[in-house]
């Protein structure tokens, strides 16, 4: 027998209109005998509760808040998993199209809510894109298995695949940035503009997002959400390439204050870490490397910690062999340093030039390197 789970979580934002009213969702999930719908508040707490009959199902109550809400499914489509979409619910009707055929797919949502009809519509835009990814991943596959093993004669051959692999690694990923772009160039007077654009990764280039934001709608601008995303982006903005870096909070670990410029080197890596976290504690390594090839070169390295715990700090900066420039405040998550320069996760990095001004943001390690060999090269 198929089953189905379909639990609506409630996430209020401020943003959220205190508005109430009675609410319809008429819903089908073809294929699914037998199922439920759960829709709960932000405590966890049941709001309603309906069966789905026969790939049917059908909620009529009063509707306390509106808001986003958390639509969450599992059906044998989704191999055990739970598939989250986000909808916006308010008093009025809704007709919802689960396809199990399509179930990473955003479902055909109905509504007379036009803020859901907005949110559809980004969502579909995003699902278009993955599909054409998905697309282009199938090709390069195709071509590489063109290439068989035994006819791989020359080094224009390992070079060919080496590319194929390449464009197969940026296939996979979906540009969010030009999917909102799209967006925002078909519906430039939605409402939910600021509430799509926090779920995005705008920390990684916040002046293209910033110079977007500035086309929002009014509605979207005087949003909480949009307020917030002003002054955060605002704040991140400073952060473009070329622009001074901003003061780091905390003391090294012989108590003195960092100072770039007093460095006498030509590029920076700013080192944003934490000792509980591994994938940190591996990239010590990996700096230690590139500092002895480099360091003679003008390449220099500052890290600034997460922890709370000094000794703690200081154990994981002697065990990593870690003998350039150590900063911490001991305040963790709360350090000013995340919100100054952006952090969203650790570990994070930047390359500072020998003036203190900003040379780029970098997320992955991994891209470190070549960024270094460049710029060095360049300078």
């Amino acid at each position: 027998m198929k089953y189905i789970s379909c639990v609506l979580l409630v996430l209020l934002f401020a943003s959220c209109k205190k508005t109430q009213g009675d609410i319809e969702i008429t819903g089908t999930a073809n294929g699914v005998t037998f199922g439920n719908v759960i829709i709960r508040d932000q405590a966890n707490t049941n709001v309603f509760r309906t069966d789905i009959e026969r790939g049917k199902f059908k909620v009529k109550e009063f509707l306390q808040y509106s808001g986003y809400y958390k639509f969450l499914f599992a059906s044998s489509a989704t191999k055990g998993t739970n598939r989250e979409v986000e909808v916006y619910l308010e008093p009025g009707t809704y007709t919802v199209n689960i396809d199990q055929k399509k179930i990473n797919d955003y479902p055909t949502i109905t509504s007379s809510s036009q803020i859901q009809t907005q949110l559809s519509a980004y969502y579909t835009i995003i699902d278009t894109m993955r599909h054409q990814s998905r697309q282009k991943v199938i090709s390069i596959n195709n071509k590489m298995k063109s290439i068989n093993g035994e006819d791989i004669k020359a080094t224009s051959d390992i070079g060919a695949i080496s590319k194929l692999q390449e464009e197969e690694l940026k296939a996979n990923q979906v540009d969010e940035l030009e999917g909102f772009k799209t967006f925002m160039a078909k519906y430039p007077d939605n409402e939910v503009a600021a509430h799509i654009m926090k779920s995005l990764d705008y920390q990684d280039d916040p002046v293209a997002y910033y110079q977007l934001f500035q086309k929002f709608s009014d509605a979207a601008k005087s949003s909480d959400d949009g307020k917030e995303l002003d002054e955060k982006l605002q704040q991140l903005s400073k952060l473009a390439p070329g622009s001074p870096a901003p003061n780091i909070d905390g003391m090294t670990n012989d108590g003195k204050y960092i100072n770039f410029k007093a460095m006498h080197k030509k590029i920076i890596l700013l080192d944003f870490w934490r000792s509980s976290d591994g994938t940190s504690r591996d990239n010590h390594e990996k700096i230690i490397t590139q500092l002895s090839q480099l360091s003679d070169k003008g390449f220099g390295v500052v890290s600034v910690s997460f922890d709370t715990d000094k000794e703690k700090w200081l154990s994981a900066v002697s065990a990593d062999k870690m003998d350039w420039p150590q900063i911490t405040d001991l305040k963790g998550d709360d350090s000013a340093n995340g919100p100054t320069w952006g952090i969203k996760s650790i570990p994070s990095y930047y390359l500072i030039d020998g003036d203190g001004k900003i040379v780029s943001r970098i997320n992955d390690f991994a891209d470190v390197p070549a960024a270094v060999d460049d710029y060095l090269k360049k300078h």
